[in-house]
């Protein structure tokens, strides 16, 4: 019993911590989220009170949840990062909010069989958009636009916003948390261009950060952490690039579902090792990569 305890803990610790990401990481603080709020809704609340993160805990598509959802003042908001562009997240966001009423109501033992209207959180969904691919400052995706035929009076919106750096300044400017994470991965990515490894612009970005005070306390606490989460975050971008690139669009989702799966506890054991420069070489050689699925078990 022991032993299988022990198996189950070290399970749970792997599926939890490869589902993490920064962006959610970050905006799971209710301090974080808060000013998140106030940024997209133009207010200026300061008590975090009344403010419930309630993000989904299951997988809906591919191996993650929506990355945070909040409750507050009435208002169920879902805030999704994406780094590929993606013309599903309405319909993505629509299934997420279905799930989280549907929580919602099961706790608090709302019948929904009798004559009185159920009252329900109103549903705001943003997608916050940082890939490398050129888009507007902003967009809106309407889930009506993948009906098969047309239907007026049913719809669902995802705001898309680009938080690359030089786009939406007023709402960066407006919440810390958010441009600091701007600049984070902004930082990592001119490091690659002056053609660093993966490993050490991740070190160079974090370590530039701290210097300029850029969430300097939470990247002094959880430095190593977020080192690992930047590493699968990246190599996971490298996967869907080049799963595009060779034009299998057909079961994409269910391509990165698998590798991800292996890829992320390869990630896991390479950097609890400290073979950074293994996990470089692995992202690019994947006779390389499949010799160490084979040498772990994976």
């Amino acid at each position: 019993m022991p032993d299988q305890d022990k198996s189950k803990e070290k399970i749970q610790f792997v599926q939890r911590n490869y589902k993490d990401t920064i962006f959610h990481d970050l905006f799971s603080d209710k301090e974080n989220a808060l000013s998140l709020y106030n940024a997209l809704d133009h207010t200026s609340y300061q008590d975090t009170g009344g403010l419930e993160v309630v993000t989904l805990s299951d997988a809906i598509y591919i191996h993650r949840k929506n990355d945070v959802s909040i409750l507050f003042q009435d208002h169920l908001e879902l805030w999704e990062h994406q780094s590929t562009q993606n013309g599903n997240m309405p319909l993505r966001g629509l299934l997420y909010f279905a799930r989280e009423i549907e929580g919602i109501l099961a706790a608090r033992g709302v019948d929904l069989y009798g004559s009185r209207v159920v009252k329900i959180p109103a549903p705001d969904h943003y997608v916050f958009y940082n890939g490398l691919i050129t888009v507007p400052e902003r967009l809106e995706l309407h889930l009506s636009d993948a009906f098969c035929v047309p239907r007026e009076g049913y719809e669902w919106t995802a705001h898309v916003l680009n938080i690359n750096q030089g786009y939406n300044k007023e709402l960066l400017d407006a919440c810390p948390p958010l441009k600091g994470y701007t600049s984070l991965i902004g930082y990592i990515r001119e490091h690659q261009r002056e053609g660093c490894g993966l490993s050490d612009a991740v070190d160079r970005g974090i370590d530039r950060c701290i210097k300029e005070g850029v969430l300097k306390g939470y990247l002094l606490r959880k430095k190593g952490e977020v080192k690992r989460m930047l590493l699968t975050e990246f190599d996971e971008e490298r996967f869907v690039r080049t799963m595009k690139e060779e034009g299998r669009e057909e079961g994409i989702e269910e391509g990165i579902e698998k590798e991800g799966e292996r890829m992320g506890r390869l990630i896991l054991r390479l950097t609890a090792e400290k073979r950074f420069r293994d996990l470089e070489r692995a992202a690019i050689d994947r006779t390389f990569k499949e010799e160490l699925y084979t040498q772990y078990g994976l």
